[in-house]
Parts: structure tokens; C-alpha cells; sequence
């Protein structure tokens, strides 16, 4: 299948990088202890080019900016703002941009306080990830050590003030969040509990909680929603993380119904540690960051369930997949 991938790897550099691309620009962080920063590059230096794009191999100028925050592992957009997860100090680092997308200035650092019920992977505050609303007025933050989501309002292109906090289920641990097409619903894959959990937008009630798996290895990671809005998945890894566990590394594959309601289509095992997927436009295509396996996997899909072989790249530990 004809791709053209833009990859981020784990290595000594980049650490486990996460990419974001707006504003003409490719934004990659260095995720890395105790200090990580973002760097920014044209995305014109990538007009032309096809097939893997690694960024680990990419020889091009950019633009570092450091932050007092640690282990930052991932970035939204905003017109003005680069928002900036830190996971290990708890904290978002917000970048302000030029109308050209360029860092200017020095970012705004938020500290966030509190725990949860898990003994060793909650003591303190985890930021992990944001998402912007598609109408673009409301960000909400993923808390994965205090069980928390954030949501702030943005004004003038920035993440502006705290409205409200949310308290998902004790212990979850949630990671990754997706806005349904029309913003009436959140949905949000658990690290800890391995679940895809539906919120409705309008008062933030939790609608229902879909386990990913047959079993509960503590490894959900990613999630995202077809282009049309029909299907959402979400991937859970497992070798890295438990051992003698009846299920393989993989994606859950779900059915979006009315009311926020998800029916699970297909559990479609994958390489190992899938970190980071995409679903591409047309919805013919899944690509999955296989890290501890060194590949990209290309599924291709059909009414959104895979169908036909799939196509494995050797690609070193592979943490991020953007398609262009």
C-alpha cells in the first residue's frame, strides 16, 4: 500500500519523541529526563519525500526549545500555543507561537497535585496528553496518576483557565483522549484498567466503560477515531508489560453507535508494544508503531476491520506514525 509515514523512534536523542505537524511546521519533542524541549522544523523539507520518513535520520535545521518539565510525551496544536504534556513532573509546558508557528518567547509551566490508588504508578500527578474540541473553544487534559481530565477553556488561541476537574474511575489510569467528529463525546483509553471510557461532552457524565481486552495487563496506549467517525481503536500493549497474559499485543476495533454507545467489532493482535497507531483519511489503512519488534505494520481495512495481509517495515523501535 502507498504511504508516506512520517516516523519518531526511541533513541538516545529523542527519547520516546512524539510529532505534531500545523502552521506549516513539524513539532517533535525530545522526550528525556530530567529536562525535555521541542523542536520545530518547516515541513517544506519534506514536500517530495516518500514512503518512511524517519525523523531520527532527518538532517534539517531546526529550532530547540527547552522546559522545566520531565518526560514530555505529547503535544496539540493550538493557533497561538504548543501545549505540551509533561508526564513524569506532572506539569503542561505552554509554548506561545508567532503567526508563523515559530516558539516565541518563553513557555508557561502549570503544575498539577494529587495521587491515586495505584501503590507505584500513581504516587503523584502524570500528565499525559491533551485534545482540543473540534470547534476548537474547549482543551482537555489527561491526568493519568490522579485518575483526573481538565478541562479549559482557549481564548485567542491559547489554553486560558480551568473550568472543572473530572475524576474518572479509581485507578484507571487514563492516557490518551478523541473527540467524537461532532465534539458531543470524549473518548478516553485507560492505561491501568485497559478500558475505553465514553464521557458526553455537555456535562461530562460517564457513559460507559469498554474493556479493550479479555484480560487486564495494564498497558492501554493509544487511541483515535476513522475520518468519517464510524469506528474508534484503541491499542493495548502487553508483552512489555505482563507476563503468562492470555492475550497478544493489539488493537481493539470498535463501532461508534448513537448516544455515545460503542459495540467492539475485533481485537486484532499486532508486533510488540504498539505505542503509536494512525488510521489513515480514506479509512483504508491502519499503521502501527511496533516498538519492541523494530516495525511499522500496515493493515488494510475494510468497513473498519482489517482484511488482507499485512505489511511489515523494519523501522528501529518506532514510537510515533504520522501519515502524509
Amino acid at each position: 500500500m502507498a504511504l508516506t509515514i512520517l516516523v519518531g523512534s526511541n533513541t538516545a536523542y529523542w527519547g520516546h519523541t512524539y510529532l505534531a505537524e500545523g502552521n506549516d511546521k513539524v513539532y517533535a519533542l525530545r522526550s528525556l529526563s530530567p529536562n525535555s524541549s521541542l523542536c520545530v522544523f518547516d515541513a517544506e523539507v519534506l514536500k517530495g519525500k516518500e514512503g518512511i520518513i524517519e525523523l531520527a535520520s532527518l538532517q534539517v535545521p531546526m529550532t530547540e526549545s527547552k522546559t522545566d518539565g520531565d518526560e514530555s510525551c505529547h503535544i496539540t496544536l493550538l493557533s497561538r500555543e504548543a501545549v505540551v504534556s509533561d508526564y513524569t513532573s506532572g506539569t503542561l509546558t505552554l509554548y506561545p507561537l508567532d503567526k508563523r508557528g515559530n516558539v516565541e518567547g518563553k513557555p508557561r509551566l502549570l503544575h498539577f497535585e494529587g495521587s491515586g490508588i495505584h501503590p507505584t504508578r500513581q504516587k503523584s500527578s502524570h500528565i499525559h496528553s491533551s485534545a482540543l474540541s473540534p470547534d476548537g473553544k474547549m482543551l482537555v487534559v489527561i491526568d493519568l496518576g490522579c485518575d483526573k481530565i481538565y478541562r479549559f477553556t482557549v481564548e485567542n488561541g491559547r489554553a486560558a483557565k480551568v473550568l472543572s476537574a473530572i475524576s474518572t474511575p479509581a485507578g484507571c489510569g487514563p492516557r490518551f483522549s478523541t473527540y467524537s467528529n461532532d465534539g458531543e463525546y470524549l473518548y478516553v483509553v485507560t492505561e491501568l484498567s485497559d478500558e475505553v471510557l465514553v464521557y458526553r461532552t455537555s456535562d461530562f457524565m460517564l457513559l460507559g466503560r469498554y474493556p479493550m481486552g479479555d484480560a487486564n495487563p495494564g498497558g492501554g496506549a493509544h487511541i483515535a477515531l476513522s475520518a468519517d467517525g464510524r469506528y474508534l481503536y484503541a491499542s493495548l500493549r502487553v508483552s512489555s508489560v505482563a507476563k503468562d497474559c492470555p492475550i497478544s499485543d493489539g488493537v481493539a476495533i470498535y463501532e461508534c453507535l448513537a448516544e455515545g454507545k460503542l459495540k467492539k467489532l475485533h481485537y486484532q493482535p499486532v508486533g510488540g508494544h504498539p505505542r503509536h497507531f494512525a488510521v489513515s483519511a480514506d479509512g483504508k489503512a491502519l499503521v502501527v508503531a511496533c516498538r519492541d519488534d523494530s516495525a511499522i505494520e500496515i493493515y488494510p481495512l475494510k468497513n473498519g476491520l482489517p482484511t488482507g495481509e499485512v505489511e511489515k517495515i523494519s523501522v528501529e523501535k518506532p514510537t510515533y506514525v504520522g501519515l502524509k
